[in-house]
């Protein structure tokens, strides 16, 4: 026999006992496989054990408190009461005569994934005990908590941006072991009556809950199989906006003056030239002071925002009307029917409203 076909057979022969050792792997059942030793799992399991994976733990939270939210500073402040219950059943461990149960803070914790800080000591539980509001087979245990969490200001559509402010809660074991999920007979709670400190001009909108899943680097052999780690995250969002247009008209009534004060050369006769362009370039001075004043109100971002967006609107138009002015005065520079001042000043007032209108609503 030539040394190919040796080559071939040995490939075959090993080929053949691999799929066999993986048939006999795969002949164990879910709870041969659970109770081996050989797949990670915190606690040993023996054969009198009755548990049912994956642990599902339910997250209800109420938030009492809220303040601290302003545009500068990078944390909030908030209080919430936290309630994390389970299925009783599925916990119990055997071992030596006890019932061994998993306890919420070996598996879940206070996260912020964007943020270098650590929140895992804020989770403190009480003693577990039956929650009467459900029934007897389901535990539950609560915790109080007091913390400042950090919040990434979006201010792209500032000053008619909505705030996401963010408590998430993750699983720090995999997901054939414990998974977590809002609480489905108490949902999520949140009062802004009760809200003492959080400043005037915010409104809490809604509360919305997001969950997603994470995968470590690390290759591990799970019952179900080799492969990496995955975790679940639970987010509370708390949706905020700004209430009411004082906001508006307080940051762009400077603006908006300085572009009416331009507009009125539509009303002064094209011969007194150096009138109508006094009282524009009173109004370019007027919208780049403004544009200051806004600017000044903010911490420095390096995005362009909905509020940059209309204070440049607010000057573009000024020096069209500085144009139009020179225009009419030159009998060089045809402008067509913007010769006449009714028909400019029609134009140009439709033009401004339109397009602040479209910067505020896109």
């Amino acid at each position: 026999m030539n040394k190919l076909g040796i080559v071939l057979k040995l490939f075959f022969l090993v080929f053949v006992s691999f799929c066999y050792s993986q048939n006999i792997n795969d002949s164990l059942s879910y709870r041969q496989k659970l109770r081996s030793g050989e797949f990670q799992f915190p606690y040993y399991l023996s054969d009198d054990d009755e548990i049912e994976l994956p642990i599902e733990y339910q997250i209800e939270l109420n938030i009492s408190e809220l303040r601290d939210v302003t545009i500068k500073k990078t944390d909030f402040y908030t209080v919430f009461d936290l309630y994390i219950t389970t299925i009783q059943d599925s916990l119990g461990i055997t071992k030596a005569g006890d019932s061994l149960n998993f306890h919420p803070a070996e598996f879940v914790t206070l996260s912020y994934p964007e943020s270098d800080r650590a929140y895992v000591g804020y989770l403190n539980f009480n003693d577990k005990f039956k929650y009467p509001k459900i029934k007897d087979s389901v535990s539950q245990w609560d915790s109080y908590c007091e913390v400042e969490l950090p919040h990434k200001w979006n201010l792209r559509n500032y000053p008619f941006d909505t705030q996401k402010l963010k408590i998430i809660f993750e699983t720090i074991d995999d997901t054939s072991v414990v998974k977590i999920a809002p609480s489905v007979q108490f949902p999520p709670d949140i009062n802004q009556k009760n809200f003492k400190f959080l400043l005037d001009g915010f409104k809490i909108r809604n509360l919305t809950i997001e969950k997603e899943y994470f995968r470590s680097g690390i290759i591990v052999d799970h019952v179900e199989g080799s492969r990496s780690s995955i975790y679940e995250r639970l987010i509370f969002n708390i949706n905020i906006d700004r209430t009411g247009s004082f906001l508006y008209f307080k940051l762009f009534f400077g603006g908006f003056l300085s572009f009416l004060i331009s507009f009125l050369v539509y009303f002064i006769d094209s011969k007194y030239f150096e009138t109508r362009i006094t009282l524009s370039l009173g109004g370019i001075f007027g919208a780049v002071g403004n544009k200051y004043f806004v600017e000044n109100s903010m911490p420095a971002i390096q995005v362009f925002t909905k509020a940059d967006l209309i204070n440049n609107l607010v000057v573009i138009f000024i020096i069209l009307n500085i144009f139009i002015v020179i225009g009419q005065h030159t009998k060089s520079i045809n402008l067509w029917k913007f010769e006449k001042n009714k028909f400019a000043a029609v134009f140009i007032f439709i033009a401004f409203i339109v397009l602040n209108y479209l910067s505020v609503v896109l």
